[in-house]
């Protein structure tokens, strides 16, 4: 896992705001080495400010604008930081603030600016609401915190002794986090998503980022079964930055750079993130909702400004619970550069941006004339999956998933002339030889058109079974197949694997020209659909999962237990 280029770190701050430093769009300065200070989120001589981001408000730089998230950066190689999530009420220019569960109270949450070789340490403090054991009937977006911050501190519990349903929303309150796309350890105080941190409870997690982790656009999400769907769909995640050779590429080092993290919060007519319903009725949903509101960096439609033939660097998450999002705009040109934190061995221009459920993206986007230019979004989900997120017409879709505008983008001023790469720092891993070959199928179980539970094989997740064990230093290719789904053979998934990416070299059988390298991918919305990738099992050992990414897939048994042996 190399990268040929310098690692010289290459960062872009925006300005601070009430003394908590915030990542917007801003002139590209190179900063002084590691350590420094000289960009630290926290106190002189310290390590980043922990909790320093308390403000649900999301109070943007000018109204309007694209909000700048709340930034906490490494120092000394240590990013050291308080995590609380807890009920809020946000104001991200609904015709009411929402109610919700928030990191810190703000919608994303504090994004985390890191370098190859860090150490993050995150204290996690759970500060949303008890429910009574088993049943989660009385968690709600509303109550009063549970007063976590003065707990004692916990170790954590392992799900496994969890006695609850694994294929229904369960104790929604109880948390954890994953670091998701990053290559990191499992094991210990690391990424373990089969960890539970209860409400009331603290847990420190220490993650030791490897000094040869790619550079690129990573975030942060719960990860606890049960209630993954519910705590996502509030708004509970945040970006993970991670400095490396493509910051150093002189054109990326140019553009100004702006953070983009899209979410999709689901509401009801009060405007508050209503409860799950573990056995709904055959006219209710497990997760209802009256509508679904998409901000960018906790704002709705926001503008941004650029001069004509300005090339600007975005990074776009989509932390939506389950929606694909599919962006196009006239007038703008999209070059991608990297997919889920892995650079491209050159730009490639597309005509849009379509993001499955926790896809990244980074895009160099070209300003081709002056005015006015509208970035559309067309949402689709796993029911509509559409084609690459564009339904071909809009009958019968609910609102949530017509097409809106989400952005406007000004481009006025002084035209100027701004080059693109010519090659990049692309990730390219070396597979190793082939040890197995497997064939997963992505199952959804039915008593006649009645929905019974989603599965990996036709099997329910549960902590208990056995996992799929690999060795340490071996390579496989996996095919994932969409099983058939009677009731809806259009059902698309997005799969998604933890601690190490993967190769995408056919779809569908057909053998690609150019392979891909992703962390997640959709299993696109047809019975038999299929892709093969290839991957290697580097560096950890322990236990993970590979999991259907819309995660009430997951919540309802979309899962399987993975575990690396010595």
């Amino acid at each position: 896992m190399t990268e040929q280029w310098s690692r010289r770190r290459v960062l872009k701050l925006g300005a601070a705001l009430g003394g908590v430093p915030l990542l917007m769009a801003c002139s590209p300065t190179p900063a002084g080495p590691a350590g420094s200070g000289s960009t630290a989120a926290g106190p002189a001589g310290g390590a980043a400010a922990s909790g320093s981001a308390t403000s649900g408000s999301g109070t943007s730089a000018a109204a309007g604008s694209v909000r700048p998230t709340a930034l906490h950066r490494s120092e000394n190689g240590v990013l050291q930081t308080t995590l609380t999530p807890r009920p809020a009420q946000v104001d991200i220019g609904a015709a009411r603030p929402i109610t919700t569960w928030a990191y810190d109270g703000l919608l994303p949450g504090p994004t985390w600016d890191i370098a190859p070789g860090d150490v993050l340490r995150v204290e996690l403090v759970n500060d949303l609401p008890a429910e009574p054991p088993g049943t989660g009937t009385s968690a709600s977006a509303s109550p009063a915190p549970s007063s976590a911050s003065g707990s004692a501190g916990h170790d954590g519990h392992d799900m496994a002794a969890d006695p609850m349903p694994m294929d229904r929303p369960h104790q929604w309150t109880t948390t954890n986090l994953h670091y998701h796309g990053m290559h990191v350890s499992p094991e210990g105080n690391g990424d373990d998503v089969f960890l539970t941190v209860q409400p009331g409870e603290r847990y420190q997690y220490e993650i030791e980022v490897p000094a040869d982790h790619p550079g690129g656009l990573y975030w942060y999400h719960p990860h606890r079964h049960g209630g993954v769907a519910q705590q996502i769909r509030g708004g509970m995640a945040g970006a993970i930055i991670i400095r490396g050779a493509i910051d150093t590429v002189p054109e990326v080092a140019a553009a100004a750079e702006q953070l983009m993290v899209i979410q999709a919060i689901e509401v009801d007519d009060t405007f508050t993130v209503p409860q799950p319903i573990p056995d709904p009725s055959a006219t209710e949903a497990f997760f209802p909702r009256n509508q679904i509101l998409y901000p960018i960096n906790g704002g709705l439609s926001p503008t941004l400004s650029m001069r004509p033939g300005e090339v600007a660097r975005w990074r776009i998450l989509n932390a939506a619970e389950g929606k694909f999002i599919n962006l196009v705009a006239d007038g703008l040109e999209f070059h991608v550069i990297a997919w889920d934190g892995l650079t491209l061995p050159e730009p490639d221009r597309v005509p849009n941006l379509f993001l499955s459920a926790g896809n990244r993206v980074e895009v160099l986007v070209r300003a081709t004339t002056a005015g006015t230019v509208t970035l559309q979004c067309t949402p689709s989900s796993s029911q509509k999956p559409g084609t690459q997120g564009v339904p071909g017409s809009t009958e019968g879709l609910p609102p949530e998933l017509v097409t809106r505008p989400i952005a406007t983008i000004e481009v006025a001023g002084d035209p100027v002339t701004m080059a693109l790469p010519a090659e990049l720092p692309a990730f390219d891993q070396e597979i190793g030889p082939i040890v197995r070959t497997r064939e997963v199928t992505y199952s959804v179980e039915r008593n006649g058109t009645q929905f019974e539970d989603f599965g990996v094989d036709g099997q329910q997740f549960t902590a208990a079974l056995p996992p799929y064990q690999v060795k340490l230093g071996t390579a496989e290719e996996w095919t994932v197949v969409n099983g058939v789904d009677e009731k809806l053979p259009q059902h698309a998934h997005v799969f998604h694997i933890h601690v190490n990416p993967f190769k995408i070299t056919r779809i569908n059988g057909q053998v690609l020209d150019k392979p891909l390298w992703r962390d997640t991918y959709i299993l696109t919305g047809n019975t038999g659909d299929s892709f093969t990738f290839q991957t290697n099992f580097l560096d950890f050992t322990g236990k993970f999962v590979d999991h259907c990414h819309i995660v009430s897939h997951e919540d309802l048994g979309m899962m399987e237990t993975i575990e690396v042996v010595p």
